[in-house]
């Protein structure tokens, strides 16, 4: 049996560490086996500065690291509702909004922004500062260069990364209508601008 202590109101496994003088966090988040949360920002010779801000009721299994931020943003952000699965890689100055999925092995260079409700397929690779549009999939594997637009709502692959098609059943399941994706677009693009 896996061994959790309740921390804060979060169960958190014994063999996680957790830098918990630069975390700011909610409740109801389980933090996995062997996950590192707070070590420091992976850009040389650059110093952490600010907190990582997590919410509530997110899942960070086992092998995570989430990294400290840096002058760049002052924070890296996980909203509430996430879903990490093992191995994954949160670099410094990442903003993760709320039920956002990322599959095993994804690595999120710096300062990546993923907007709401996206899901990021197994072994992907996302290069640093991408921005990463709300209803988005991304196929396993795949490997977001920098110049791609990854537009709300769309389906992406391959290797490089190329738009498919609409994510037609994430914008079922979510009721996304053409005004909503038209709004989530003009949010995308602020993001974008100052990414």
């Amino acid at each position: 049996m896996l061994k959790f202590k309740k921390i804060k109101g979060n169960l958190v496994h014994k063999t996680a560490v957790v830098n918990w003088k630069k975390i700011k966090i909610g409740k109801g988040n389980i933090i996995g086996p062997y996950v590192v949360i707070g070590n420091m920002p992976q850009w040389k010779n650059k110093k952490a500065v600010g907190k990582i801000l997590i919410g509530n009721k997110n899942i960070i299994n086992e092998y995570c690291n989430i990294h400290l931020p840096t002058n760049l943003k002052k924070e890296t952000y996980i909203g509430n509702n996430n879903y990490l699965m093992n191995s994954t890689t949160v670099d410094h100055d990442c903003y993760i909004e709320n039920n956002v999925t990322l599959s095993s092995n994804v690595i999120l260079g710096g300062n990546v922004h993923i907007m709401k409700n996206s899901t990021v397929g197994i072994k992907t690779v996302i290069h640093q500062n991408q921005v990463v549009g709300s209803y988005v999939i991304i196929g396993m594997g795949t490997i977001v260069t920098k110049k791609i637009k990854l537009k709300p709502g769309y389906v992406f692959y391959g290797k490089p990364v190329k738009q498919v098609k609409k994510n037609i059943i994430a914008l079922n399941k979510y009721k996304i209508n053409y005004k909503i994706l038209k709004k989530e677009l003009n949010r995308f693009n602020k993001i974008r601008k100052f990414q």
